[in-house]
């Protein structure tokens, strides 16, 4: 039998932990817990704080983005943003480049496709 995930207000504030680390430490917060494994995909809580690369870098699997805390600035090749706040989400195209950047330190879901899913 699997562990539940029953607070994730417990979740969000180790997740706030790690990245507040991160920040002190003089950089930008790219930190997360992996939460489950299921149906082909990975399912991780984490956190972000400034930019997280310099131009868009591809991602390898689709990837769904779920702001629970915060907002999201996602800048693709072509020059477009997609601004995600909180309650919001969006799904990112496996093999296309993406750039986010989070003005605020920002607690979201993200769902990776895994594997032959």
């Amino acid at each position: 039998m699997h562990p539940k995930v029953t607070d994730v207000e417990r979740l969000k504030k180790q997740v706030r932990k790690l990245a507040a680390g991160s920040v002190l430490s003089g950089g930008g917060a790219d930190v997360g817990l992996d939460l489950a494994q299921m149906a082909g995909c990975l399912v991780r809580i984490a956190a972000g704080y400034g930019p997280l690369s310099k131009t868009p870098q591809a991602i390898p699997q689709d990837t769904l983005i779920w702001v629970l805390d915060g907002y999201a600035e996602i800048h693709n090749n072509a020059g477009q943003v997609i601004n995600v706040s909180q309650g919001e989400s969006t799904t990112l195209t496996g093999g296309e480049a993406y750039r986010l950047v989070f003005p605020q330190l920002t607690i979201f879901l993200r769902v990776e496709a895994v594997g032959n899913a």
